[in-house]
């Protein structure tokens, strides 16, 4: 983790352009949008050399540029900034007149740097322009797509440094000294903020006209100092066709000339951006941060739980950025993130595979449970790791059974015959039981105890349930070949009850069970000896039967007045003999 956020950040800091520089200009672009068009100062005026003043002047020329000038003049401008390259003498007597023009007010006039890697030349004012107007650079630093990111406002070219046009003209317009620091620009009391060196980010203010503009056309009828008194005054191309235009975060198709207006409205006090080398560690600190909380959400909370806490950081790392952004403060979106998102992915892999492995762990402690619990049982107990923690009172069917005849049968089988006697038994008793929806709790040796309605909302058909169950491991063990018992049929008895219970968990705190308590499950286990002194495969509880809603399958028989061991009092009791459960009811 910390490998890659140094890969990130290293050259962040260093001020190189690193890997993640594509991808932060285009959040920039985003956070532009969001923040919305910003107003430049009102110092500033744009006279557009737009096609509506090359349709009336027939392309504007010198003449033209001269006249113009003079009435800019004569309108009270404090400084005119004109990007328009005047390189070469043409008529002598128009130059003298547009020379003339520009030395009525404080002007700079454009000059453009040639760039082969470094800028080895420039191309110049002829000497006769330049001589009445400072000269200034008008060149634009942009990225790949075009898009304009800096200023440079001091270049070095043919061994002479020459500042950029909207530096020149700031200081024109104000009177004031400029001075370079590490990270600023002084002019003045204001304190401009730079990159590094002397490049000026520059801050889009909106589409193409947000700088106050009007047409040269109203200009060329004569002076305007309605519009242009007290004015610092930017004239260049915008028609259609002539002169370089940028995209922007805001539109596809800004002049030249208004992202130099952008640049003097930054430096002479309206918005602007910040992004210096204590940014930068600032950046670098956040993507530490970010990629710390993300990675550490992802190893040690829950992997839904995790993605929402990284979901949360992102949301407000980007909001921190965007806030930050908008108040003028060039923090990186691009670089936290690119910085998080490999050990976000790397943390969400072993999130993944732990929870996974704990899955699965789960799966086998469950499979391992449902065997020594009812399947449903365990299930119930798995989903609700506290059931029955607090005993519940149900009205439950208690289903008890045995072999008939196990103690002989086990002495003729010995050990290892009565084991696989036992097991073949068990299978079929909990088959049936599971099959009725009911549950085998205990399985007793020869014997076991189930129950129907183990879920309150099932107690309506639990009796039902009980009946077909016990039918089903009779039938069973008729069918059955288990040679284990030698010759005969194995049977089975049989008792059954329905009423109020305790379902519980009984046992040391380390170890419980699940079972079911009270009276009437020891009448059930009664009713099972019962059977075997009434010559019954199935004996069951007038209670029982009455909680029947469907007709037993095989035709009982009934007897009032039966003693039961251990219980004051007789009982009214149906059974069903094997003779009995050989005839199906019709």
């Amino acid at each position: 983790m910390l490998v890659w956020v140094a890969v990130v950040v290293l050259p962040h800091i260093s001020g190189r352009t690193g890997i993640t520089e594509a991808t932060e200009l285009r959040t920039a672009d985003l956070r532009f949008r969001l923040t919305g068009q910003q107003a430049p100062v009102a110092d500033i005026v744009l006279v557009a050399l737009d096609d509506e003043t090359l349709e009336a002047t027939s392309g504007a020329g010198r003449a033209e540029l001269a006249g113009l000038i003079r009435n800019i003049s004569a309108s009270g401008a404090g400084a005119l900034a004109m990007d328009v390259l005047l390189a070469d003498e043409r008529d002598t007597e128009t130059d003298s007149e547009l020379a003339d023009a520009l030395a009525s007010v404080p002007s700079t006039i454009a000059a453009a740097a040639r760039f082969e890697g470094e800028a080895t030349s420039t191309l110049l004012p002829h000497p006769k322009f330049a001589a009445v107007a400072q000269t200034g650079l008008v060149n634009i630093s942009t990225d790949t797509g075009g898009t304009p990111r800096y200023m440079p406002l001091v270049l070095e070219a043919g061994g002479a440094f020459y500042p950029a046009m909207a530096l020149s003209a700031v200081v024109l317009f104000t009177g004031e000294q400029a001075s370079f620091g590490p990270n600023d620009l002084s002019i003045g009391s204001r304190s401009v903020p730079l990159n590094e060196a002397v490049y000026l980010p520059l801050r889009h203010l909106g589409p193409a006209g947000t700088v106050r503009t009007i047409s040269a056309e109203l200009l060329l009828a004569g002076p305007r100092p309605d519009l242009l008194d007290g004015k610092l005054v930017v004239l260049g191309f915008t028609a259609s066709g002539v002169g370089d235009r940028f995209p922007t975060p805001f539109d596809d198709s800004t002049p030249g000339v208004e992202i130099i207006a952008t640049a003097v409205s930054q430096m002479l006090g309206g918005s602007g951006l910040r992004r210096d080398a204590s940014l930068r560690w600032w950046d670098a600190a956040h993507a530490l941060v970010l990629t710390g909380l993300c990675f550490l959400a992802l190893v040690r909370l829950p992997l839904s739980r995790a993605a929402l806490a990284v979901s949360v950081f992102v949301s407000i790392s980007c909001l921190i950025a965007w806030a930050v952004f908008a108040a003028g403060i060039w923090i990186s979106m691009a670089v936290p993130l690119l910085a998080a998102v490999p050990p976000v992915f790397a943390g969400a892999g072993l999130r993944y595979m732990a929870e996974r492995r704990s899955a699965v762990l789960t799966e086998r402690a469950a499979s391992a449970l449902s065997r020594f619990q009812a399947p449903a049982l365990a299930d119930r107990i798995a989903r609700d790791p506290d059931y029955l923690v607090r005993p519940e009172d149900r009205f439950m069917a208690i289903l008890f059974v045995d072999l008939s005849g196990f103690t002989g049968l086990s002495q003729r089988l010995g050990p290892d015959g009565t084991r696989d006697l036992l097991r073949r038994f068990h299978e079929l008793t909990g088959e049936a039981v599971g099959q009725a929806g009911g549950s085998v709790l205990n399985y007793m040796g020869d014997g076991a105890l189930a129950v129907f309605g183990l879920e309150a909302e099932e107690s309506g058909g639990a009796a039902d349930a009980a009946m077909r169950a016990s039918f089903a491991i009779v039938g069973a063990l008729e069918n059955a070949r288990m040679p284990e018992a030698g010759q005969g049929q194995t049977s089975c008895r049989i008792g059954l009850h329905y009423g109020p219970v305790v379902l519980s968990r009984l046992g040391a705190s380390s170890q419980q069970q699940v079972t079911v308590s009270g009276d009437n499950v020891n009448l059930a286990s009664r009713l099972m000896e019962t059977a075997k002194e009434t010559g019954a495969v199935i004996v069951a509880s007038q209670d029982f039967a009455a909680a029947l809603k469907e007709a037993p399958a095989y035709q009982p028989e009934e007897r009032d007045g039966i003693a039961v061991r251990g219980r004051s009092g007789d009982i009214s009791i149906v059974f069903w003999t094997a003779a009995a459960l050989a005839t199906r009811r019709v």
